[in-house]
């Protein structure tokens, strides 16, 4: 009986000794093609991965986008759902210099239908006609309607009256807007209308 219990003793010992050795093995064997001290490097992003909606200067998750133009001329402007432009480029008139259109990340504020500028007349001396008003810096920057005309604004985003009004129309109050100096990107406006213009101030219109 001892020479029975010593002889499983043994073959027990046995037994652990070589799975230890066997653990210890696989732990010192390194993974083929590295070492201890590498990390695998991570994957690059796909091919044609971009942070910005597609043929637009702007980041993805904003509602409006406005390339401002150079010197206040040949500004672009977009309306974006999804993540995909559904109006534009849209041409625009935007501030000149000294009163440039502010770029940056903004909210859309307020909007007014009718609005009427607060600082400066019509040809008639009423205040200038500001219609599809849609507020988005508590300056008073404003997308609206009036035509894309030769004359700079002073500081508003001035689109064709038929643009205003689906901005109008689809912007909500706190929809994000973003204005980005972007005058040597060459994007075909997709309308080219023409019409007059006028200046304001706070909340006036610009």
């Amino acid at each position: 009986m001892t020479s029975h219990r010593a002889t499983r003793r043994v073959s027990r010992r046995m037994w652990l000794i070589a799975s230890l050795g066997a653990v210890a093995a696989l732990v010192a064997v390194p993974l083929m093609g590295s070492t201890p001290a590498q990390a695998s490097p991570l994957k690059a992003p796909a091919a044609g991965h971009s942070s910005l909606v597609p043929g637009t200067p702007c980041d993805r998750g904003v509602v409006a986008c406005v390339a401002v133009g150079d010197r206040g001329f040949d500004g672009k402007a977009w309306f974006i759902e999804d993540g995909r432009v559904v109006r534009g480029p849209l041409a625009v008139s935007t501030g000149g210099p000294g009163e440039d259109t502010p770029t940056g990340t903004f909210h859309v504020l307020s909007k007014d239908l009718d609005h009427r500028s607060t600082e400066t007349t019509d040809a008639e001396g009423a205040p200038s006609a500001m219609p599809y008003s849609v507020f988005f810096t508590k300056s008073g920057v404003a997308f609206h309607g009036g035509g894309v005309a030769t004359n700079r604004t002073a500081g508003c985003v001035r689109l064709a009256n038929q643009d205003a009004r689906y901005f109008y129309n689809n912007l909500n109050i706190g929809d994000e807007v973003q204005v980005v100096d972007d005058s040597t990107a060459d994007y075909a406006p997709s309308n080219r209308h023409r019409g007059g213009g006028h200046r304001g101030g706070l909340f006036g219109g610009l």
